[in-house]
């Protein structure tokens, strides 16, 4: 780990236990690219991570960032100027539209990105490469939205509603297609105020929806970690903003107890 990745004492165990994992070749990650996908989110005590990524590190390989097995992710978020994305998933609507500009800073990437949600609810993606690590929508970038979604432009313009800024370990399951994602020391952002969740990670597992057996969740409910909807745009906008947000009272529960 380098020293551009500090992290708080109860996750450098997690940080030495992910050295056990063994990087996924390029052959593995074509496999594990999963544009249409299924979800399951989990919270897990940081405490228990390192316990948990012991127990499945025969099972995954790791995905490196310029050989960092954790990578920095900041991200924007924009919405309407009525919030309808946030609103939308807050009733559970389908299809329903999620937009963010994610700068991966280990690899000097930057990418719009649009995530629907369907009617038969797996996530539909799309990603487009931007020229520099900006946080601000281009024209560019407009004319793309507008192109897949334009009634999201119907009140006007979109506006960044909201920032999140961890560390992401990624992993790949050595047999199946199946993606997972644990982010380390979130912290959410609207306007002048902020949030910090260094006593949680986020656990998100992906698969093409085909009920394969999965070593790391059979780990996290050992860890009993809970399985709950977790979108940290939306925790982002209930806990910093001054929303309607009774669909997220278990996640915000959660959030502040720590589990």
């Amino acid at each position: 780990m380098s020293a551009a990745h500090p992290f708080v004492p109860r996750v450098a165990a997690a940080a030495t236990a992910a050295t056990a994992f063994a990087p996924a070749g390029a052959d593995e990650l074509e496999r594990a690219s999963l544009q249409r996908r299924f979800d399951r989110k989990y919270l897990l005590r940081a405490d228990g991570a390192a316990s948990l990524l012991h127990a499945i590190a025969g099972e995954y390989r790791v995905v490196l960032a310029r050989r960092e097995r954790f990578a920095l992710y900041d991200t924007t978020y924009f919405d309407t100027p009525s919030l309808r994305c946030y609103h939308d998933h807050r009733r559970g609507r389908r299809p329903r539209a999620k937009v963010r500009v994610r700068n991966y800073i280990d690899r000097e990437l930057s990418m719009l990105e649009f995530k629907q949600k369907t009617a038969r609810g797996d996530t539909r993606k799309l990603r487009w490469e931007r020229p520099a690590l900006t946080s601000a929508l281009t024209d560019e970038d407009v004319a793309r939205l507008v192109a897949v979604c334009p009634d999201l432009f119907e009140e006007g313009p979109l506006v960044a509603q909201a920032r999140t800024v961890f560390h992401r370990l990624m992993l790949l399951n050595t047999r199946t297609v199946e993606r997972a994602t644990l982010d380390f020391g979130l912290a959410l952002e609207r306007g002048d105020a902020r949030c910090a969740v260094d006593a949680l990670v986020v656990v998100e597992v992906k698969d093409a929806g085909r009920g394969a057996p999965s070593p790391l969740i059979a780990a996290l409910r050992r860890e009993d970690a809970r399985m709950l909807p977790f979108s940290k745009y939306c925790m982002a906008i209930a806990c910093l903003g001054h929303e309607r947000a009774n669909a997220f009272r278990p996640s915000l529960r959660a959030l502040e107890g720590g589990l």
